[in-house]
């Protein structure tokens, strides 16, 4: 949600809470409770699509990856350091560039990275299985390292779902706004009219609260009629 809206928001807030104060003066005014329910509604919406847009797939995704992640390095640590130590026996010089593989080796370098180093040492493994069983690794377990990359290659790209996700709730916000617009400009203000003698407290308060304050201003933009207009 960006400033402006915000500010909207802010101002639609504090005419709710102003027609709060007042609610016996228009009690009896069937159009005017509704306009005021509806007021409230789209606050209320507008504040509880603001927070879904805010962490939309960003906790439940993140705890997937890690964990996503745990199971794909795990495994990779140990057939990597079975790996070396082969390499170490019979000179090979590739499986020798293992050598220190740990879990910070994945976890201090970026997603895409991590994966790449994990693939290498399953492609590794996959031309040494009977070797790897020597030392204590079995198929199985090589089998599942592959799964486990695939599982963890899958949630690298949740983001992007992520990302669409937010959008969706952007183009909600912009409904929701375009309907508050609705309660305040169509309905309210214009039922307004009826307290501006018989109750002109709750009429002036109105007013002050229906001024929008954006950060930067010194001081509210009005956002209504002028005094004589209404």
């Amino acid at each position: 949600m960006n400033s402006k809206q915000n500010a909207k928001l802010n101002m639609a807030q504090r005419v709710s809470e102003t027609l709060k104060r007042y609610e016996s003066v228009y009690a009896g005014i069937a159009p005017m409770t509704a306009a005021v329910a509806e007021l409230n509604a789209g606050v209320a919406n507008i504040r509880d699509t603001q927070k879904e847009q805010e962490t939309a797939g960003v906790s439940a995704s993140t705890l997937k990856k890690r964990e996503a992640e745990r199971k794909m390095i795990e495994p990779c640590v140990r057939i990597a350091n079975a790996l070396y130590v082969i390499g170490f026996t019979t000179g090979d010089k590739e499986l020798i560039t293992l050598q220190g593989t740990s879990e910070n080796s994945f976890y201090n370098t970026t997603g895409n990275n991590a994966l790449a180093l994990a693939r290498r040492i399953s492609d590794l493994a996959q031309a040494r299985i009977s070797e790897l069983q020597t030392y204590g690794v079995e198929d199985t377990e090589i089998a599942a390292l592959g799964t486990a990359i695939e599982a963890f290659q899958t949630l690298i790209a949740k983001p992007m779902d992520a990302i669409g996700e937010r959008k969706q709730k952007t183009s909600n916000l912009a409904q929701l706004f375009a309907g508050l617009d609705s309660a305040l400009y169509d309905k309210l203000d214009r039922l307004m009219v009826l307290f501006k003698h018989s109750a002109p407290e709750f009429y002036g308060e109105y007013r002050t609260a229906r001024n929008i304050i954006f950060p930067t201003e010194k001081s509210p933009s009005p956002t209504l009629p002028r005094d004589g207009d209404a």
